[in-house]
């Protein structure tokens, strides 16, 4: 084929740069921007041939540089779809990772004139997001299912059979966590305001004296909740499968909650009302965080499945108590004048 006509395509390496793996920190952190995404294209990883395997995977740059980086020993095609930065498992479960995308992205890569063969390799966490069938009606492709995680494709790519399933251990979770943990921290500022708000509301008004000092518990506890549900729920759920990871959630929750409340003795200070605030709102946020962070997990985990219409029913419930205690809570501090 003559240069000029040759499909455009970037070459990359397996090894990561300094830069590189900074960028990872910051999406480990939760960081978005340019730097966390890859240009969606056709790679080049190694030096590969017309024979060579062709991987398909996702825009997220941490995604794509630990598929280069367990691939170490093997030189293939990387097909990037324009997921907007988002991980295989974000982007099946936002409709980004899907058969239109991959049709597109086949086409505008011009593969099939850089490969002699016609198969590509999808990531096990999106085989239900992908119509194999239309893919190889619109382009000519097989598209295989490779295993879930990417540092099973040498072995696959080998022959050896991709496992059933990906179970999640404590190692993702202790992986998957910084990030998760950034994105429960953003919530943080709004809690803490309306902590202050609510403890400096009293008689007379607003007392900036009596926020700064009626809120610390409030915001010890926020921070105790944010932990439970983001890192302590994520490792338990991983070392005890059959315990649902919004429910795990609830029980860190619930034994933060107590180590402070009680431990602590944060309830010293607090009105009965506020206390039974306090047990409702704090563990049920813990839950709400722990099952935020199922959506960075693989998807079609093993084990019990998640009754989104009791979720939200107890969500509800837990909400509705944990407002009209408050609400009594300052009625209380009202009557009394203080």
């Amino acid at each position: 084929m003559p240069l000029k006509e040759m499909p455009g395509f970037v070459r990359v390496v397996h090894d990561w740069t300094a830069e590189e793996r900074w960028n990872a920190v910051l999406c480990r952190l939760g960081r978005s921007g340019s730097r966390t995404r890859v240009p969606p294209g056709l790679y080049a990883l190694g030096a590969p041939a017309e024979g060579s395997p062709v991987i398909v995977t996702a825009s997220y740059r941490l995604t794509f540089d630990l598929l280069r980086r367990d691939l170490a020993s093997v030189s293939s095609w990387i097909l990037v779809l324009d997921t907007r930065g988002l991980d295989v498992a974000s982007a099946v479960a936002s409709g980004r990772f899907a058969t239109d995308e991959l049709v597109t992205r086949l086409a505008a890569s011009r593969l099939a004139q850089v490969v002699a063969h016609r198969r590509i390799i999808l990531p096990g966490r999106a085989a239900g997001a992908v119509d194999a069938g239309q893919v190889t009606r619109s382009t000519g492709f097989q598209a295989l299912v490779g295993p879930a995680d990417s540092s099973d494709l040498p072995g696959f790519l080998a022959g050896e059979s991709p496992r059933a399933e990906h179970r999640f251990t404590a190692g993702d979770a202790a992986a998957l966590a910084p990030a998760e943990l950034g994105r429960s921290l953003l919530k943080y500022p709004g809690f803490a305001f309306a902590a202050l708000l609510f403890a400096g509301l009293g008689p007379g008004g607003v007392s900036m004296e009596r926020a700064f000092a009626g809120s610390w518990p409030l915001l010890v506890l926020g921070l105790a909740s944010v932990l439970a549900g983001s890192l302590l729920a994520p490792i338990l759920h991983a070392g005890v499968r059959w315990i649902p990871l919004w429910t795990a959630g609830g029980a860190t929750g619930l034994g933060a909650a107590a180590a402070l409340m009680e431990g602590a003795r944060f309830s010293a200070g607090m009105d009965p009302f506020l206390q039974a605030g306090c047990w409702l709102f704090f563990p049920a946020a813990s839950a709400f965080l722990a099952e935020q962070f199922s959506r960075a997990m693989p998807v079609a985990q093993p084990g019990p499945g998640r009754p989104r219409g009791l979720l939200i029913a107890l969500a509800i419930l837990a909400a509705g108590l944990a407002a009209s205690a408050l609400v009594l809570s300052k009625a209380l501090q009202f009557r009394g004048g203080g």
